[in-house]
């Protein structure tokens, strides 16, 4: 398409890059090993131009959180990075597993996963929302949406569990629901 996919805040992108680095792409690569990086940092230009060509204006602090100079939380991260695990892959690891252990152990904000692919979406932000999802395909009778981590899970399960069972972090305001509610209290 011609673009450059070259940031409008290198700063911001490369904060942001950085973060991710240190609190998700770092700790898994200590813990599982090798994964490829399917889709990081998508510029303005190239969101707003879809592959027919035609244009879609973004707002301003858009929250797309590809785009990782969008300023949608001020200069606060808010970033999201495909990744393809080479041991869910290889089959060393379910997909279960991995998505578990991440958040069991990671500062997440969203974790989104296909029932079809091995590709795991993940999402860091200023107020986690702690959710991890899997989309299905409804055409080939599975569920659009699986919600195995949520605002039930911590409202209903977190409670009741052993301290040795509970993941690391909890999420912020939105007591894990999908949406921000700028109204909650910050969780704990």
């Amino acid at each position: 398409m011609g673009l450059t996919n070259f940031p409008e805040q290198p700063a911001l992108v490369i904060n942001a890059g950085r973060t991710l680095c240190e609190k998700v792409l770092e700790p898994i690569l200590g813990h599982f090993g090798r994964f490829a990086i399917t889709y990081g940092y998508e510029c303005r230009e190239a969101i707003e131009a879809d592959t027919l060509g035609s244009v879609r204006h973004l707002s301003p602090r858009s929250s797309n959180p590809h785009m990782w100079d969008r300023q949608t939380w001020g200069d606060e991260t808010y970033a999201r990075v495909d990744i393809l695990p080479f041991c869910v892959e290889d089959g060393e690891v379910s997909r279960q597993e991995f998505g578990h252990w991440c958040m069991m152990n990671l500062d997440l904000d969203l974790l989104m996963q296909w029932t079809k692919s091995n590709v795991y979406c993940l999402t860091i932000s200023p107020r986690p929302r702690r959710v991890w999802l899997e989309w299905g395909n409804v055409k080939l009778g599975e569920p659009r949406q699986k919600t195995y981590m949520g605002a039930d899970y911590w409202q209903r399960v977190y409670p009741n569990l052993p301290e040795h069972e509970r993941p690391r972090f909890r999420p912020s305001c939105t007591g894990g629901c999908m949406q921000w509610r700028g109204t909650m209290k910050q969780a704990e």
